[in-house]
């Protein structure tokens, strides 16, 4: 009888040292765990998150969506008259610090037009007097030549923002060039914007004051938003290569 009771203590000894070493590993491994913060969200994983956004927008058969008319790039001798044709309107009837609002062929464009079910996907801000567009991509900022940007485009609305003159342009471009070479704002997508970071359509509107540093998805700026926020002085149509022609009424602005 001795015996057991002395093993029976035995018994609930070691298990409560056991039980005291497993509580000790839960409270080592809970102290170590870091708390989980949007600043802390790596750049790639955003990337996959929206990779799956995409994939899932396609598994649910969104083929009447809008945002797949463009999703296939269209080459050859009449799309590049075609092109050439854009180029010829927007250096006619562009100025510095205007809006290039496009449906493009990178994969981001698919993202995004597909996921919004919209025709457009891009925003890129023109400089006139060099024949470049600032544009913000997945990389950074960068400056494109304007016949490259219209190669990668399925279609583009030349843009003028409200209050635009030669002089208010060229201080929206020179604002935006001193945000070259920045990062791509993958958190402002979803709606928690930085305030050194940029995306497309966001950058173009910081450019000419609009806030653009809103938190909550409500306030994500959506590249068709800036058809309303100024005047259309050319609009292309889908790629179907025929060359677009230029409106007779149009006046060139610089």
């Amino acid at each position: 009888m001795f015996l057991d009771s002395t093993s029976s203590a035995l018994r609930k000894e070691d298990h409560i040292q056991n039980y005291a070493k497993k509580d000790e590993h839960v409270h080592s491994f809970l102290f170590q765990l870091k708390p989980v913060t949007l600043t802390g969200v790596k750049a790639n994983r955003i990337k996959y998150l929206l990779r799956a956004t995409l994939c899932l927008a396609i598994l649910f058969g969104l083929g009447g969506c809008a945002g797949f008319h463009g999703a296939i790039r269209k080459t050859g001798p009449e799309y590049e008259a075609e092109i050439q044709s854009w180029q010829r309107a927007i250096e006619g009837k562009g100025g510095n610090g205007m809006w290039l609002v496009t449906r493009g062929y990178r994969g981001g464009d698919n993202l995004v037009a597909i996921s919004t079910c919209s025709y457009f996907s891009h925003v890129g801000i023109l400089d006139h007097d060099r024949n470049v567009v600032i544009e913000s991509l997945w990389p950074g900022n960068v400056e494109t030549p304007l016949g490259d940007f219209l190669r990668i485009s399925h279609r583009v609305v030349l843009i003028q923002p409200k209050g635009w003159t030669p002089e208010t342009g060229a201080n929206a471009l020179t604002k935006v060039r001193t945000q070259l070479g920045k990062k791509y704002d993958f958190l402002g997508l979803i709606g928690f914007p930085s305030s050194n970071r940029w995306y497309c359509s966001e950058l173009a509107a910081w450019s000419w004051d609009r806030q653009s540093d809103r938190f909550g998805p409500w306030h994500v700026i959506h590249p068709r938003r800036h058809l309303k926020m100024g005047r259309t002085l050319f609009k292309s149509g889908p790629r179907d290569g025929q060359p677009d022609e230029i409106p007779s009424a149009s006046i060139p602005l610089r």
